[in-house]
């Protein structure tokens, strides 16, 4: 620890994660699954500890001789893009009870109960703006608190005037994710985040999931409703979703979300039955340019003055992840390598990237048969199935989880110390995925921990691919090299440094 530091808190330690603690306990697999996903506080406890550390908890604040917030470094310098003649241009809440931002007073308590402390950066430039109704496009780190920034949005967006009114009825905040797992995750920290002001406000959170049927003739009742674009899109057409009421509208993974000819084509759809004034946000990790002029034509539409924040592209790493390569001489090779380095990761819970279906089966029966206890999880899985991974996986039933890029966004799982992308990202035509490996990274290193990236390389494309990601992000000599001699106590002793 580096003096004046407020000290970091460590969650791979076994005290930390009791069902580490006991192997033979940890790697058992839950015998049920998650039935329930809407506006129940049993269902989200489990995030408490996760959202708090977006903003610093209080132990951190009485450790430090000030006030500290999330653990973020001088190099994560926020850009208001903002006209400088702009009375918005940055400017910065230091509070969640800043008066500027008037938060519901429960609203404010349910954040206080969480330790949240003080705002991160894309919080402190983000929620000014989002209050005066801005449309809003922000880009920062994974882990750094966006999500929390559009929730209060549309938590504040949704409650009535009047302190002790009841919220009117009908859709009144939507948003759009790539992913269900990320629309339940949101819908949960909406819950915990709102966990006064919902219940007292009458106000009730949707998560639209696409095993579920619609009569025609039916509308949702609820004011805020979350979704990805598909289904969301059928339910506009059916009018099971009443647009005229909308007050805001979030896009997260915006950058995803945008793509023409995939879900930038339904997204546009759903924008154009919306009320045309209605406020919208982009949040993302990742930008490209023609992501950002789409974004400004969709927004223009609104009226409404824009905003953009954005980090610098050699900054949006986060420097609290060590990334490493090791290279091996086939596949056979690299997947009997990944073996013997899961053999000696203790610490945490592991996030494995593979490029395909067939591929996350492959390798994970493979590790299966080795004496490894992995969860497996991709698109054409049953929806309840993965569902049942994914909360095993939170619940710390398995150690080590092998996925397709369904989760490579948003989705926060705080004891993940160690990402390990067996195959490396790449577009159709195998070029290099920048966006896609930023995002994966992402999985670890969550508000301020520390975590380990490996990139297990077996060809000369892939090294190749590797190289043109850090060239993109211009961070050349970012990701490290592992020595092809090194043993097992030593990559242990590489991957507890890092962590």
């Amino acid at each position: 620890e580096k003096s004046g530091e407020a000290p970091r808190r460590d969650l791979t330690r076994a005290a930390s994660v009791p069902a580490l603690s006991n192997p033979a306990h940890a790697l058992r697999m839950a015998s049920q699954s998650t039935s329930e996903y809407n506006t129940t506080a049993d269902a989200v406890d489990g995030l408490t500890e996760q959202l708090a550390v977006e903003a610093g908890t209080q132990e951190e604040v009485e450790a430090a001789e000030e006030p500290v917030g999330l653990q973020e470094k001088d190099t994560d310098e926020v850009l208001d893009k903002t006209s400088k003649d702009d009375p918005l241009h940055a400017l910065t809440c230091e509070s969640f009870d800043d008066p500027s931002l008037e938060l519901p007073p429960l609203l404010l308590q349910a954040l206080q109960e969480m330790k949240f402390v003080r705002p991160s950066k894309i919080q402190a430039y983000s929620l000014p703006k989002i209050w005066s109704k801005r449309d809003l496009l922000a880009q920062s780190h994974n882990g750094t608190g966006k999500t929390a920034c559009f929730v209060l949005g549309m938590l504040k967006a949704v409650a009535p005037a009047d302190p002790l009114g009841q919220a009117e009825n009908g859709p009144q905040a939507l948003c759009l994710c790539p992913t269900r797992e990320l629309a339940i995750q949101i819908s949960s920290d909406i819950d915990l985040m709102g966990k006064y002001l919902l219940k007292a406000a009458n106000i009730r959170v949707k998560t639209i999931l696409r095993e579920e049927r619609y009569e025609r003739g039916a509308t949702l009742d609820e004011q805020i409703v979350v979704g990805t674009p598909g289904k969301v899109w059928t339910l506009v057409n059916m009018r099971v979703i009443d647009t005229s009421k909308l007050k805001i509208f979030v896009i997260d993974e915006a950058d995803e979300m945008l793509l023409i000819g995939s879900l930038g084509d339904t997204t546009k759809r759903i924008r154009q039955r919306l009320p045309k004034g209605v406020q919208t946000l982009f949040f993302s990790a990742t930008w490209t340019d023609s992501i950002k002029k789409f974004a400004r034509q969709m927004s223009a539409v609104s009226g409404r003055d824009w905003s953009q924040i954005e980090v610098k592209r050699n900054y949006i790493f986060n420097d609290q992840v060590t990334q490493m390569y090791y290279v091996s001489k086939s596949v056979a090779a690299k997947e009997a390598q990944m073996i013997d380095l899961l053999n000696v990761v203790t610490h945490g819970q592991c996030i494995i990237f593979a490029n395909t279906r067939d591929s996350v089966e492959r390798v994970g029966n493979q590790l299966i048969e080795n004496g490894h206890k992995v969860s497996m999880l991709h698109g054409r899985m049953e929806e309840k199935a993965r569902d049942k991974v994914l909360t095993d996986f939170r619940g710390q039933q398995s150690r080590f989880l092998i996925t397709t890029n369904v989760l490579a966004r948003g989705v926060d799982v705080p004891t993940v110390t160690l990402v390990i992308q067996f195959d490396m990202p790449t577009k159709k035509g195998g070029t290099c995925d920048p966006e896609t490996y930023l995002h994966r990274v992402g999985r670890t290193g969550r508000f301020g921990r520390p975590g380990a990236d490996i990139n297990m390389i077996s060809s000369p494309a892939e090294l190749k691919v590797m190289k043109q990601i850090e060239t993109y992000f211009s961070r050349e000599g970012l990701i490290k090299e592992i020595p092809p001699d090194t043993d097992p106590e030593a990559f242990e002793k590489m991957i507890l440094d890092a962590i």
